[in-house]
């Protein structure tokens, strides 16, 4: 007991570094104004010494956890990756740890979640919302916590939100299938109900109508975000007495069970069928033929809503005055090689036959 190495604290370091408690408080919390060559100097030491800083005393003192809680709907595709790399870097430039919680489009995690994160302190939430927790988000809101809402907004929330423009993107997407002499063109939804399916329902719709292709709900089908039900609402579509020439596919989880459906029937893409999903993966360029995608600025809606959260935190700028703010971002078509040129020539023109 006798040997024992004793802990190196905060006043340690900052006599050590000739600098005071609060500067070196500043240095290691990473927050408030301090030279570079303090900073330099703190920090060096601090690494000398081992010195780490002691979270539960300084949240005690500043009424803060210095974390904030992410609660997002499918952490396995590259959207919400990027978008939480975006917030995660934000946050940390700016002295805050994400909590990343994953709901799955269940309500009743989400709400599980959220629970456990206003239980934990956070300073505040970044969320994708399942759209059926109001109450509980109102209640949450009313206490006082900080949220940001990405990818979907709620009307009934007083909240920033963080979206894309949908229609615009589904309807390039539509656009350039059409463009490419299909017209017979499937779309496969996720879930009924959110609003950012609903905005892209709406963007294939008005494709089909600018090209005076009338509607057919025979040709729609929900995919449930997941390779299984996609998959299997694909085959529908492929087997029906009049199948699809393409297909609109509305999220990334949806495009692997899209194009295994494909691949059963042994149809070649683009010549049999063309493909664009919305969602640009990484994958896409990798796939034969590579994939036209919708893109969305998907680190941008990360790093806007950390800073938009943040701002609120801290009381700077017009947090006060904007709780009600969308924020509305731009996707992008990416065009390579999963509808263009087999559209073409003699099946084309059975394809325009609708």
């Amino acid at each position: 007991m006798g040997n024992q190495v004793k802990k190196a604290t905060l006043r340690n370091v900052a006599e050590s570094a000739n600098v005071s408690v609060t500067v070196a408080s500043r240095v290691v919390g990473n927050y408030g104004y301090v030279s570079l060559e303090k900073k330099k100097r703190v920090l060096k030491i601090a690494k000398e010494l081992g010195y780490t800083p002691n979270i539960l005393a300084r949240s005690l003192k500043t009424y803060t956890s210095f974390c904030i809680g992410v609660v997002i709907a499918d952490i396995t595709t590259s959207f919400f990756n990027l978008l939480v790399r975006g917030a995660d870097d934000v946050a940390r430039q700016n002295g805050y740890h994400l909590i990343i919680c994953n709901s799955d489009e269940s309500p009743k995690k989400e709400k599980d979640h959220l629970e456990e994160l206003s239980s934990r302190k956070v300073d505040g939430i970044i969320l994708c919302p399942t759209e059926k927790n109001i109450h509980q988000l109102k209640k949450i809101t009313r206490a006082g916590m900080p949220l940001v809402l990405v990818d979907r907004k709620l009307k009934e929330i007083d909240a920033v939100s963080i979206t894309v423009d949908n229609s615009l993107g589904a309807m390039e997407g539509v656009n350039h299938l059409i463009q490419h002499g299909y017209r017979r063109i499937g779309l496969i939804k996720g879930l009924p109900g959110i609003s950012a399916l609903e905005e892209r329902f709406l963007g294939y719709k008005q494709a089909l109508h600018a090209a005076g292709i009338p509607l057919d709900q025979e040709l729609i089908r929900y995919g449930e975000f997941n390779a299984v039900a996609s998959r299997k609402a694909a085959l529908e579509l492929l087997q029906l007495k009049k199948p699809p020439d393409a297909f609109f596919i509305a999220s990334e989880a949806m495009i692997v069970g899209t194009i295994l459906a494909i691949r059963e029937r042994n149809l070649r893409i683009p010549e049999d069928i063309g493909i664009v999903g919305f969602d640009d993966p990484l994958w896409a360029p990798l796939l034969d033929p590579p994939l036209t995608t919708i893109r969305q600025p998907s680190y941008s809606v990360g790093t806007i809503a950390a800073q938009k959260l943040i701002s609120q935190l801290r009381g700077s700028g017009d947090a006060g005055n904007s709780r009600k703010e969308n924020i509305v971002l731009r996707p992008e078509l990416v065009i390579r090689a999963s509808c263009g040129e087999g559209a073409t020539g003699a099946r084309a023109a059975g394809r325009r036959r609708t």
